[in-house]
C-alpha cells in the first residue's frame, strides 16, 4: 500500500511558477488534495485502457469526436444542472457531473489516485481562480465563452467585486441557468448570452478593459478556431486567457504526455491554436503574455494548458 501524499500550496506555486495570494493558499489547504502514487501494475493497466480507447471506432462518449454536431449532448448535460439549481438554488449544483467519474487523474506527468472526492474539480478551480485573480482583477467586464453552467464565472466575483459578468454558451440551458442564478440572488450582476464559436455574434458589445476567458471550451472546435480569433481581433479585449488542451506545450518524448496528445487528436480537440497565435505575434498583431503547462489533468488528458495574450 503506497503512502498518501498531499499537493500543497508550495507545490502548486512551483508548478505554476508563481506566488499564490493568501486567499488561494488557504484554498489549497482547505481542498486537502490528498492522493497516492499507483503501482507499476496499475500504470500498465492504465496505459492498456487508454490505448484500447484510442483504437476504438467511435463507439461511446470517450471516443466520439468533438464538434458542432454534439450540441444536443451539451444541452442535455447542462439541463441536468439547470434542473438541480431550480430545485436547490445552490451554487454547488452548477458543478458538472463529469468530475470525479474516474479513479485516476494526471499530475506532473504522472498518473495518480486521488483519495478525496472531486479532486479534479478542486485542483482545476484553484488554477482557474489563480488566473482570474492574476489577469482579471481590473477588468470592467469578464466574458467567459463556453461557460456552460457558469460555475467558474461565478467564482470570479471573489477577485473582482465590481465587474459585470457575462456567460456565453451555445446551449440554451446555459442562459436559463444564468437567469436562475440572477433571479435567486446568487449573483445579480451577471447576464447570459447565446454564442457559437463557429458563427460568432458581432452584435455583442465589449466595453473597454474587458477580459475574455475560456476553460476547456475551445477544445470543442478542433482546428476551426479562426472565426473566434477574428471576433477577438475585432472586439479587442484587454486580455484573453485560455485554459485548453495545447499539443505544443506537452513533451512528445514522455509517454503520458504522448497519450494525451493522441487522445486530443482522437476527439478532434483544439488543434493549431498556439502556432496561429505565435504567427500573429510575429506579424505584430498580438502580444503573448504567457504560454505554460499547469501539469494537471483528467484520466485521458492534460487539458488545461495556459495561454494569455491580447490584441495590439
Amino acid at each position: 500500500m503506497s503512502k498518501s501524499k498531499i499537493i500543497t500550496a508550495d507545490e502548486i506555486e512551483e508548478v505554476l511558477q508563481t506566488k499564490l495570494s493568501d486567499v488561494l493558499r488557504q484554498r489549497c489547504e482547505k481542498a486537502s488534495l490528498i492522493y497516492e502514487e499507483i503501482s507499476d501494475i496499475d500504470r500498465d493497466n492504465y496505459i492498456r485502457e487508454v490505448v484500447d480507447t484510442l483504437l476504438k471506432v467511435y463507439a461511446d462518449a470517450d471516443t466520439r469526436p468533438a464538434g458542432e454536431h454534439r450540441i444536443a449532448e451539451w444541452e442535455k448535460g447542462w439541463g441536468e444542472n439547470l434542473d438541480a439549481i431550480k430545485k436547490g438554488k445552490n451554487v454547488i449544483d452548477l458543478i458538472p457531473k463529469y468530475y470525479g467519474k474516474r479513479k485516476l487523474v494526471r499530475w506532473r506527468q504522472r498518473i495518480i489516485r486521488p483519495l478525496i472526492s472531486d479532486f479534479d474539480y478542486k485542483i482545476l478551480s484553484i488554477i482557474v481562480d489563480w488566473v482570474v485573480e492574476s489577469f482579471f482583477q481590473n477588468a470592467t467586464t469578464i466574458f467567459e465563452f463556453g461557460c456552460g453552467p457558469a460555475y467558474h464565472l461565478l467564482r470570479a466575483r471573489q477577485y473582482n467585486p465590481d465587474a459585470q459578468l457575462v456567460g456565453l454558451d451555445w446551449t440554451k440551458a446555459s442562459q436559463e441557468i444564468i437567469q436562475q442564478v440572477k433571479e435567486s440572488g446568487i449573483e445579480t450582476k451577471i447576464e447570459g448570452k447565446n454564442f457559437n464559436f463557429f458563427t460568432p455574434d458581432y452584435s455583442i458589445n465589449v466595453p473597454r478593459k474587458s477580459g475574455f476567458l475560456t476553460v476547456a471550451a475551445l477544445e470543442q472546435i478542433g482546428d476551426n478556431f479562426n472565426p473566434f480569433l477574428d471576433f477577438i481581433m475585432n472586439k479587442k479585449p484587454s486580455i484573453c486567457v485560455h485554459l485548453e488542451p495545447i499539443d505544443e506545450l506537452l513533451d512528445q518524448n514522455n509517454l503520458i504526455d504522448r497519450l494525451s496528445t493522441q487522445y486530443f487528436r482522437k476527439r478532434n480537440y483544439l488543434n493549431g491554436f498556439l502556432p496561429r497565435l505565435r504567427q500573429l505575434q510575429e506579424e505584430g498583431k498580438i502580444k503573448i503574455v504567457t504560454e505554460q503547462r499547469t501539469y494537471s489533468g483528467s484520466f485521458f488528458i492534460e487539458g488545461h494548458s495556459l495561454i494569455v495574450w491580447y490584441p495590439l
